[in-house]
This record gives structure tokens, sequence and C-alpha cells, in this order.
């Protein structure tokens, strides 16, 4: 095993505070997938006092990062959503949920972002592309994309013409051009879902891998399912090399959680 894989290293930063696990018992639970819905991370703190508690804001953002002493990074940043404290035998166990990003399912078509003054809807001409239309919504719904490349950037011939939950429209449009939405290490990307971030990582007993990756099939999607010790690069579109008995070659990750539960330390997902 890499000498780097040695001393766990967990690290919370909200509200002006940092949090580790040098002094402070803590258990997370970080989900990563590639649909635009954003994760819910979950945080355990033990035995905070009352005034360190009462520092924890709702709305502040939270950053958690973990690996090794050798090797540790960012595995989640988002918004906290809420603290919650309770007892449990001698322990006082606060926990933070952490929203990746924001949700944005809800939000309407209004008077104010309406094209139209009769009807609520937002009117793009015939001949526009996918890309302008895309550009808009986002703007309309406050997203700041951190990356944006479509397979094909589709060209509307009759026109488009949002209506309703805009979500709906820009995730159909997104669909359009091949391309897939998601969120990264709390960022929105546009891209096509057999692309992903090469992270220049190998995958392999040396490195973590706990058990040959196992082979997986679900709606005609194959992959293998893969658990390693806790490794901070493997997120939403992670391509990394896995070298194993099973698995051979480069995949992309495709959805998985990283955990701290007080035993395990470990990262599993599947890849394709």
């Amino acid at each position: 095993m890499s000498n780097q894989l040695f001393g766990r290293i967990i690290k919370v930063k909200t509200s002006g505070l940092t949090f580790t696990n040098d002094n402070l018992e803590i258990r997370f639970t970080v989900p990563f997938d590639d649909d635009p819905k954003p994760n819910i991370s979950k945080i355990e703190i033990f035995n905070l006092s009352n005034d360190t508690i009462n520092r924890i804001k709702r709305g502040k953002t939270c950053t958690i990062e973990a690996g090794y002493r050798g090797d540790y990074g960012v595995i989640a940043s988002g918004k906290v959503t809420s603290v919650l404290t309770r007892r449990e035998g001698v322990d006082k166990i606060t926990t933070i949920t952490v929203m990746e990003g924001d949700d944005y399912s809800r939000i309407k078509v209004t008077p104010k972002t309406s094209t139209d003054k009769k009807h609520l809807k937002i009117a793009f001409k015939k001949g526009t592309r996918a890309s302008t239309i895309i550009k808009r919504l986002c703007s309309v719904l406050g997203i700041k994309l951190a990356y944006m490349k479509l397979p094909k950037d589709v060209v509307y011939k009759n026109g488009y013409t949002v209506t309703g939950l805009i979500l709906n429209n820009l995730e159909e449009i997104v669909k359009d051009c091949g391309a897939s939405m998601y969120y990264r290490r709390g960022q929105m990307v546009i891209r096509s879902i057999k692309e992903g971030t090469d992270e220049r990582f190998i995958l392999k007993e040396d490195t973590g891998l706990i058990e040959s990756p196992e082979p997986f099939e679900e709606e005609g999607i194959k992959g293998y399912k893969v658990k390693c010790l806790l490794q901070h690069r493997i997120t939403t579109a992670s391509i990394i090399e896995i070298q194993s008995k099973t698995a051979k070659g480069k995949y992309r990750a495709r959805k998985g959680e990283h955990r701290a539960d007080g035993n395990d330390f470990v990262t599993e997902f599947e890849v394709i």
C-alpha cells in the first residue's frame, strides 16, 4: 500500500470555522451522480460546545476535504441547509446537511421573465441555436455554468417556447444536443455523458483498491461497481484507469458515495 494512504484527514469548513479530525470525531456521507438534482451530503461532528454549534449558520458555504496526510482534497462544496443536534448515550452529535448547488426544479416562467405580455412564456425566434437558449435559461434560473460543451448545437427551425417549469425545458434542450447536465463538486456542468475529466490516476491495490470490481448491467448500461479507500479525485465524470483482475482500462465514474462512518473510510462508485 502506498505510504500516502496513511493518516486520515477530514476538514470541514463553514461559517468561518474549521473542524478537523485531529481533535474531533467527524463522520460523513457524500453522494455524487450525473443528474441535475443537487445532492445532499450529511456531516456528523461529535461533542461540539453549544457556542460553536450556534455559530454554524444555514445558508453558509460548507466545504468538505478528505483523504490522507500525503494526499487529500475537496469532495463536496455547497450550502448548509440544516443544523441539528441530538444526544446519543454520552455523546452530543451535531448533524450538518449540505446541499451541493441549488434546486432550480420549482422555478417557473413569471411575468418578469416572460417575453409575452399576455401569456407566461419565453419565446425564441425561428432558427435559434440551442446554445443561445441554454445560456438565456441559465441566466433566468441563476445557474452559473462551470463548463459547457455540446456534442451538437441543435438549430430550432420553428423556434422554441418555454412555459411552466423552466428546468424541464432546459433539460430537454440539453438532451436534444446529446449532452447531460449535472453537478461536479458543487458546480454545474453541461457536456456529453461520454466525456469526463481525466484525473490522471491509476486505481489498483497499491493505490487503495479494496476488492476486484464487480460487473453490473442496468438499463442497457454495462460497467463495474468499485470499492476503494477514500479517494478525493473520484467524483461525477472522473476518468480513471483501473488495474484489477476484473476491470482493466480507463473508465468514467457515473455515481457513488464517499463515506466515513467511524470505521470505514471509503469511496464506493460505479464506472462505465
